[in-house]
Formats: structure tokens, sequence, C-alpha cells
């Protein structure tokens, strides 16, 4: 599977990229929205799209709701988890109406994040 990885914090990126490519992911990072949505519109570009989006919610230039989004407008179908250190039961709210298919609240373990994929390897949830 090929997982972007989206965080300004640099330290967060390099622990869950070390730990899904331990997994046997391939794992693409971005420091921010407007990277994030390079990425995806080139990987479509190179016939070998990003099948997940872990991305933060606070970041500067773009939320990650807002990536969401405009990465929707590019791939309708591309699943995205948020993550936050700021999160409360409206945002988990508002962000199942932008189309999360998972939410997960900082800090977690690695485990937690598996457990989402793993999660959304198993059921139906890419709407297009």
């Amino acid at each position: 599977m090929i997982i972007l990885v989206v965080d300004d914090d640099m330290g967060t990126v390099n622990a869950l990229r070390a730990h899904l490519a331990s997994t046997g992911h391939q794992v693409l990072t971005a420091r921010d929205g407007r990277q994030a949505l390079n990425v995806v519109e080139s990987s479509i570009q190179a016939a070998e799209p990003v099948d997940l989006m872990v991305t933060d919610f606070k970041m500067p230039g773009m939320t990650g709701l807002e990536l969401i989004r405009a990465v929707r407008k590019a791939d309708q179908v591309l699943p995205a988890i948020l993550m936050t250190a700021y999160g409360d039961d409206s945002l988990r709210r508002r962000a199942t109406e932008e189309g999360c298919c998972g939410y997960l609240d900082k800090p977690f373990s690695p485990e937690t994040l598996l457990s989402e994929i793993e999660r959304l390897e198993q059921g139906p949830e890419r709407d297009g």
C-alpha cells in the first residue's frame, strides 16, 4: 500500500515513515498541504496513485480538512485519516462529514495507526 503522511512536525513524519515502512508499506511524505497536493497529483500522473493519506489537522497554510477537500477534487476515492492533538467531538464530526475514513487523537501508538489501516484495507471504505 502507498501511504502519504502529511505533517509539519518532521519528528512525527519520520517516526510514522519508519514504522509504516517496516511493516511493508511504501511511504511518501509531505510537510504541508501544498506539498501533499503535488505528491498526490504526481502519483496519479505516474500511474502509481496514493492508496491512503494520513494527515495532521493543524498545519501552516491549510488544515488537514482543507487538504482533504482539495485532494478530493483530484482523486475522488483517496481515503484519508485525520490525526490531531487538538481534537474534540466537533472536529471528529466535521472530519466524518468531510469524508475522513479514520480519526486519531495524538499521541497515538504506531499499532493504533496500523489497526486503522488494516480496518480500511478490509472494508469497502472508498467512496467514488
